[in-house]
């Protein structure tokens, strides 16, 4: 289609999360210095199921957006922003800070 994204959009997969988050923690700290590259933090670690929604942890306004995303997923139903959203693979990004 001759698309092309306006940020880059970095999918990270490691394994060791139950073994103290060895892979999160040196992912972030090869990547910290570049911090206010990053716009949001993702994780998927439930295993699988019908999901009904996400999770988020940021500043008012980021949420507004994430609601205004989410609309876009009225037609699978998923559409719920929960209030709080934790993991250990993101943790030390959103303690610096960055929506997750």
């Amino acid at each position: 289609l001759g698309l092309r994204p306006k940020r880059t959009l970095r999918l990270v997969l490691w394994t060791a999360e139950e073994q103290g988050g060895v892979g999160a923690k040196q992912y972030y700290q090869l990547h910290k210095e570049n911090i206010s590259n990053f716009d949001i933090v993702m994780e998927s670690d439930e295993g699988t199921f019908n999901p009904s929604g996400l999770g988020f942890t940021g500043s008012a306004k980021a949420r507004d957006i994430v609601k205004q995303i989410m609309t876009l997923l009225q037609p699978i139903n998923v559409t719920d922003v929960y209030d709080y959203a934790d993991g250990t693979d993101i943790d030390y990004w959103m303690q610096d800070g960055v929506p997750g």
